[in-house]
């Protein structure tokens, strides 16, 4: 099964067909093989194309949800409907080749459970991007408790026993490259390099990569909780060392204690800087407060609103 997240790639669909149809009667001769295209309510016309490749494809099957629930989600649906022995997540821009898919395949058969792509060089051409892009992965790498691999993307192959493992994960706000990691499972990691753009432009800009990267830490990871924790720790040090300074000034030197303290703007510039680190630590409690909330909603995941090609 190969699903593909299709967010307005009205002028990709059917460069992505011929492709996928050329590496199924060359390389991959013999297989049997699916693809589901998942639109996460395109704005322009992403539905007509992929229902006019279904209509003269059986092959190809078509997901539309109810408004846009996002990457994560979008995907998640992918994998709920996906029938294949191995599922394949495949990029409807084609930034990630469908001609590398056969070394993916060579890997799983030789025994991987995961084989998952890692990109040695991005060629977006937008250095803006490539630097959030870096910043987040190093973010995530570090602060967050689930070691994912720095460039690991969303092209990788899943084994069917590691969706059937994904699909009992319901939690709201999803992080799938940590779960994917998190469930285990023997894994391979490819580097390939990303091609440009074939058509249109792209929505993952670099606010898309920080809220991306914070999503992904706060999912998966306590420490900025725990970083809060040593910073009071540290300014509560700092204010009893300050507070003992100045009362071995009152005892041993008075004549200095009735003195207006010089630098009193260094003294306004902390106390803004205190009560500005007070506050982006009570956002960050907020945002895992905002977590356990949505959690115990149990709302769905998505919703989809169209489903063409599948059986009843």
């Amino acid at each position: 099964s190969l699903i593909c997240p299709a967010f307005n790639e009205e002028k990709n669909l059917r460069k992505l067909h011929e492709r996928i149809c050329a590496l199924f009667e060359g390389p991959l001769a013999g297989y049997a093989y699916e693809v589901i295209v998942l639109d996460n309510c395109s704005e322009d016309r992403t539905r007509e194309v992929a229902l006019s490749i279904c209509a003269m494809d059986t092959r190809w099957k078509y997901l539309r949800y109810s408004r846009n629930f996002g990457f994560d989600p979008s995907i998640t649906a992918g994998l709920d409907h996906a029938e294949g022995d191995a599922v394949i997540t495949l990029l409807s821009d084609m930034q990630d080749p469908p001609e590398d898919i056969p070394r993916f395949v060579e890997e799983w058969e030789a025994g991987a459970e995961i084989v998952n792509g890692v990109v040695h060089d991005r060629n977006d051409g937008n250095w803006l991007k490539s630097l959030g892009a870096y910043v987040s992965y190093k973010l995530i790498y570090h602060l967050s408790e689930s070691r994912i691999p720095p460039g690991a993307t969303e092209f990788r192959l899943l084994d069917r026993k590691v969706v059937l493992a994904l699909r009992q994960l319901r939690e709201s706000d999803r992080y799938l490259r940590g779960l994917v990691n998190w469930v285990g499972f023997r894994r391979v990691l490819i580097p390939y390099d990303r091609a440009p753009r074939a058509s249109g432009e792209s929505s993952a800009g670099l606010w898309f990569c920080i809220k991306y990267a914070l999503n992904a830490i706060i999912c998966f990871s306590a420490k900025p909780l725990q970083l809060a924790t040593y910073f009071g720790v540290l300014t509560t040090l700092l204010s009893i060392v300050l507070a003992g300074l100045y009362l071995g000034i009152y005892v041993f030197r008075p004549e200095f204690a009735n003195l207006p303290p010089p630098g009193i703007s260094t003294l306004v510039l902390l106390i803004l800087f205190g009560i500005g680190t007070q506050s982006f630590f009570t956002g960050l409690m907020g945002e895992y407060l905002a977590r356990v909330y949505n959690q115990g909603k149990q709302r769905q995941i998505y919703i989809v609103a169209e489903r063409v090609g599948f059986d009843e």
